[in-house]
């Protein structure tokens, strides 16, 4: 197994933490009531927040032990339940119990997603933990991608919510940079833009569309000008060496964007 392997596995069992988003969040236009976060500090993906008869409570996923956990605003565990060896319709049972607690209707919580994620070759088969240091370099990146995302808020001097879109599974944040452009920014899983995990940057101007010339070099960083998506990427071959790049990649490209 290696990191994209691992970013799979995790994905897939979000999308139990999204199921939960989308029954009991206040739902928001753009479907961000079913975004997760990755806390590195407390080592856990996190759903959101959400009302019931007993006080806001929120999904988890324990990422050490791959534990699925109900808890409210205390930190108490309503209930715990273990995704090993089972199958993602067992979790979600099992759940339903921790809904009942919490006062609410289990009713709609385990439906289909309104989205389509890969069709993965283990979804039909037992939950398997995944060993320390494959986690290790999830962690890694998944907090790598955080930080960057604060560095772009701070650039601009804008405040954003970075969070990790269940769908695509993206790190990311999207933001008004000015009266004249937005900006999205993330990590995104290993797909065929790049062959491997990849930074992105594009811009969204509010008028008419953007015409990609006079591009500053990116280092190990690439523009993306032909079909599908155009911006600027960095893939994540080499986490050290892609590390050390990641700054004048987000300068680079920013500025470039910026005086579109």
């Amino acid at each position: 197994m290696n990191y994209t392997q691992t970013d799979r596995r995790i994905h897939y069992l979000s999308q139990i933490l999204a199921k939960a988003g989308r029954t009991f969040a206040r739902k928001k236009e753009d479907d961000s009531h079913t975004n997760v976060s990755f806390n590195p500090a407390k080592n856990r993906i996190e759903g959101r927040w959400f009302d019931s008869p007993k006080g806001k409570m929120m999904l988890v996923l324990r990422i050490t032990d791959f534990c699925m956990i109900w808890m409210n605003e205390k930190e108490e565990a309503i209930q715990t339940v273990s995704t090993v060896k089972k199958l993602s319709s067992e979790i979600e049972q099992q759940l339903e119990k921790g809904i009942i607690e919490m006062g609410l209707e289990p009713d709609g919580f385990s439906d289909p997603l309104h989205y389509e994620i890969p069709e993965y070759s283990f979804i039909d088969q037992p939950i398997q933990m995944i060993n320390k240091h494959l986690l290790d370099e999830w962690k890694e990146l998944r907090t790598l991608a955080n930080e960057a995302c604060e560095k772009v808020l701070g650039i601009l001097d804008v405040e954003g919510e970075i969070r990790v879109w269940p769908h695509h599974f993206d790190t990311g944040i999207y933001v008004s940079a000015n009266e004249n452009i937005g900006i999205g920014f993330g990590l995104a899983m290993e797909d065929e833009v790049a062959g491997a995990p990849y930074f992105y940057m594009s811009g969204y101007p509010n008028e008419g569309s953007l015409t990609y010339e006079n591009l500053p070099d990116l280092g190990p960083g690439k523009w993306e000008t032909e079909e599908g998506f155009k911006g600027a990427i960095l893939p994540i071959e080499d986490f050290e060496e892609s590390k050390q790049a990641l700054d004048t990649y987000i300068e680079k490209a920013l500025e470039w964007f910026l005086a579109q």
